[in-house]
């Protein structure tokens, strides 16, 4: 009797959404049938602009102080804090549009509907692996992009040195450090996601929370999800003692 009543209750969202999906287009309206909970969701990093995905939560519609309303994504992901390795949280935003979209020009959407799916998932296999072997402290040579973050806007560096990468010193440093986020959505026709700190009366957004995992155990989606960045310092060009957060995916040198 639930079935059914479901069934005939959403019939007409059935009935639109179907030949959406089927062209991989979306409306904003059916964002949240778009979204389902534990759903892996790709992105990009706000830091590096690398690939990275995270498991969404709930959705829901807001309004930003400016009146510009979004669809709000609370979301997860694996993280090391340099004690607890765990699941840490992070919002994500979609801008209100009209009309039709692509589903893979929005910001954030479900990893099923990139246009290199297969790829993208042995990247970020490779990406979750090399960041479980960077957990606790390591002496790397590092050649690639990092970022700091100057007046909650992330600063990119280009960084060839060796570096240290040490999540509990880094945290210990800076204890007020937050992954990079932006308060306000971008200018209309320039990107479709904004990201959302969560309310700052609550935990702090990116801290870790220990769900009982085992990193050996870390298996699956679940490597898809690990933080696309590790905390850590520059050991050259003049960036000792900057706190910078390192690319997992930079280019491998083998120490002179």
């Amino acid at each position: 009797m639930l079935l059914d009543f479901i069934k005939k209750a959403y019939a007409s969202t059935t009935e639109r959404l179907g030949p959406l999906l089927e062209k991989h287009e979306i409306t904003y309206d059916l964002l949240w049938a778009l979204f389902k909970p534990n759903t892996v969701v790709y992105t990009t990093c706000a830091g590096t602009g690398k690939p990275r995905c995270v498991k969404f939560d709930f959705g829901e519609e807001r309004t930003q102080v400016n009146g510009v309303e979004y669809f709000h994504m609370g979301c997860r992901y694996l993280d090391f804090d340099g004690k607890v390795f765990g699941e840490a949280s992070t919002a994500f935003g979609i801008e209100k549009f009209r009309g039709t979209q692509r589903i893979n020009s929005l910001g954030v959407f479900p990893l099923q509907y990139h246009h290199s799916e297969e790829d993208t998932r042995a990247l970020l296999d490779k990406c979750g692996r090399k960041f479980l072997k960077l957990m606790d402290v390591h002496h790397c040579q590092y050649q690639g992009i990092a970022f700091y973050m100057k007046k909650k806007v992330p600063v990119k560096v280009f960084v060839d040195s060796k570096i240290m990468v040490d999540a509990a010193y880094f945290r210990e440093a800076n204890p007020n450090y937050a992954r990079p986020s932006i308060n306000e959505p971008d200018p209309p026709g320039i990107s479709w996601v904004t990201f959302a700190p969560e309310d700052s009366r609550k935990r702090s957004s990116d801290s870790v929370r220990s769900n009982g995992m085992d990193p050996s155990e870390v298996r699956g989606d679940d490597l898809l999800i690990c933080s696309p960045t590790v905390l850590g310092f520059g050991l050259g060009n003049k960036l000792w003692g900057e706190r910078l957060t390192f690319s997992v995916l930079y280019r491998e040198v083998p120490p002179s």
